[in-house]
């Protein structure tokens, strides 16, 4: 018995982590209550590492809602998340090994396994923390790379609609306007999962949320010209000419229509004035108030 405490003890100063007070003369006899005392001191030392580590991992994520979201930033915070796993890491591993060292003293003892479960409290803590903290970087890389993507769209697009439209008007090359819809298809496609992505990550950061108004302008110019480009097909230009027409006889009725309706509610409010006008008229006549002053 008194073998096994020497190895348990010389196991437990040799162990890297805090220097404790030790006995003077490392041959005598240590004694259970001793034993048990210094085990304790190392788990506070483990708790006091552990909230140390919960105060620094309250990394806060902020950025400039009138710039872009830069990729490099979002670097930055993954670095610190990373640093912030390195070190929990090293701790949950030097505290394994030594609970597993101790587990038949720490189980003797109420206090210890208190201790313990406060340490495991925090450990638990600090791993939800960190991945949180993973998560939102993740999720502000979705984001910064979905506005960085959709920002550089707008002259490919322009092009890809310009071409689609010269290919269009010759019957010969209607192949060559299949393929060109067939890899607009593919990136619209692309542009449609990371614009996703980017409004999943307001979920995980909602602070992102005040910048997805501009991200929605983007995606939907972008979706519109997609939509023209998908519908461009080899028309005959007799049949262009008369599409044209007809689009421009749908405006013309569409716009006497909102005319003849303007005039008809100005028509409606004239009228309504009028006959509050010759009601007022009649009271003030049969000597009741009326809504006009009289002189």
């Amino acid at each position: 018995m008194q073998i096994k405490r020497h190895i348990l003890y010389w196991l437990l100063c040799l162990l890297p982590l805090a220097t404790l007070a030790q006995t003077s003369d490392p041959n005598a006899e240590v004694t259970p209550e001793a034993l048990h005392q210094e085990i304790g001191a190392r788990m506070m030392h483990y708790a006091d590492e552990l909230s140390e580590l919960a105060i620094v991992g309250n990394i806060q994520v902020t950025f400039y809602e009138s710039s872009p979201l830069s990729v490099g930033y979002v670097n930055v915070l993954r670095n610190k998340v990373n640093l912030l796993d390195e070190r929990y890491n090293s701790i949950n591993v030097r505290w394994t090994t030594f609970i597993q060292a101790m587990q038949m003293d720490i189980a003797d003892d109420d206090e210890l396994m208190a201790i313990m479960s406060n340490v495991e409290q925090l450990k638990q803590g600090v791993a939800d923390t960190i991945a949180s903290k993973r998560n939102q970087c993740d999720a502000l890389q979705s984001f910064a790379q979905a506005e960085e993507l959709l920002a550089g769209q707008d002259s490919i697009y322009k092009s890809l609609y310009n071409k689609a439209f010269k290919l269009s008007l010759v019957k010969k090359l209607t192949p060559q306007l299949e393929k060109l819809k067939a890899r607009e298809q593919a990136l619209f496609a692309q542009l449609q999962e990371s614009y996703q992505k980017a409004k999943q990550a307001c979920e995980v950061v909602p602070s992102l949320s005040k910048r997805m108004p501009a991200l929605d302008d983007t995606f939907a110019g972008i979706q519109m010209v997609s939509t023209k480009i998908q519908g461009m097909a080899y028309k005959p230009f007799i049949q262009r000419i008369k599409d044209y027409l007809i689009g421009l006889a749908c405006v013309a009725v569409l716009l006497l229509f909102f005319n003849m309706l303007s005039s008809k509610i100005k028509s409606l409010k004239a009228a309504r004035q009028q006959a509050k006008q010759y009601k007022d008229m009649m009271q003030r006549n049969a000597g009741g108030p009326g809504d006009y002053p009289t002189i």
